[in-house]
């Protein structure tokens, strides 16, 4: 894995003697990647638990070049590293109106959402709020209700370790330096307990369109017979690659996996020159 999938950077200090500047009101999305000209359709990028969107970024730069990419960034990572992830699972109604609020505001396009573990709860709970606007529901390595990446709340330190051991790519060193790591921990245990109540949320709901489901063969947090479940429940169209919980992210599979986020979106044969 070349790319950490914990997003743990702190902001820069400010200088000796001088004030931060006042924070202006944090948005939840932001665009990681512009279209190659005009857009022609949006995906909407929705990360793994601890992490946000430049996490993905190997693989959103892969993306049909005329398709803009928007990412959503949770408290706690990232640009809003010093926030606090504190209650986000407590009120859901809530996260999903400000997130749709801030998307309603974009120029009209035809719109893919795409999450990967807990981001694929928060994808799906984001199409069947706005059933109208998803034209494409890409579900990666979602855990299920019943799965190990499912259980969340009451787990201890070494319960979340495991988590990230199994999930693969966070560097040692992250885990080595104790404020970093009680950090990511906190945003983990927030993460993994809102993927579980989005689950529950999201439980038995006829989604609005069939999803492609996407894993990894070797994954060990979601396994693939896991991601059967959904089979159960809608049609689907199923494919699984090379590799474990951050297959996505291994070059060898980046170009077949975007093309499968975008397949099915109004954009033309792409040209990359």
């Amino acid at each position: 894995m070349p790319v950490p999938p914990l997003s743990t950077r702190p902001p820069a200090a400010s200088p000796a003697g001088t004030a931060r500047p006042p924070e202006p009101a944090a948005r939840w999305t932001a665009r990681v990647r512009p279209a190659r000209g005009v857009p022609r359709a949006r995906v909407i990028a929705l990360a793994h638990s601890g992490a946000g969107p430049n996490a993905l970024l190997p693989l959103l730069r892969r993306l049909h070049p005329d398709a803009e990419v928007l990412g959503v960034t949770l408290p706690g990572r990232e640009r809003r590293f010093a926030e606090s992830c504190a209650g986000l699972a407590d009120d859901i109604d809530g996260l999903l109106a400000r997130i749709r609020a801030e998307l309603a505001a974009e120029p009209p396009l035809p719109t893919g959402y795409f999450g990967h573990s807990m981001g694929a709860a928060l994808a799906a709970a984001l199409a069947l709020a706005d059933p109208g606007g998803c034209r494409k529901l890409v579900l990666s390595g979602h855990p299920t209700l019943e799965s190990r990446a499912g259980r969340a709340e009451d787990w201890t330190e070494d319960d979340l370790l495991d988590v990230i051991r199994l999930g693969g790519g966070t560097p040692a060193e992250i885990l080595a330096d104790p404020v970093i790591k009680e950090h990511l921990l906190t945003v983990l245990r927030c993460d993994l307990t809102l993927g579980r109540r989005l689950a529950e949320r999201n439980a038995g709901r006829p989604l609005p369109v069939p999803p492609t489901v996407l894993g990894g063969l070797d994954d060990e947090l979601v396994p693939p017979a896991e991601l059967d479940a959904w089979a159960e429940r809608v049609p689907l169209r199923r494919r699984l690659y090379p590799g474990g919980h951050f297959y996505l992210l291994d070059e060898a599979n980046l170009d077949a996996v975007a093309a499968e986020i975008t397949a099915g979106l109004p954009l033309p044969a792409p040209d990359y020159r």
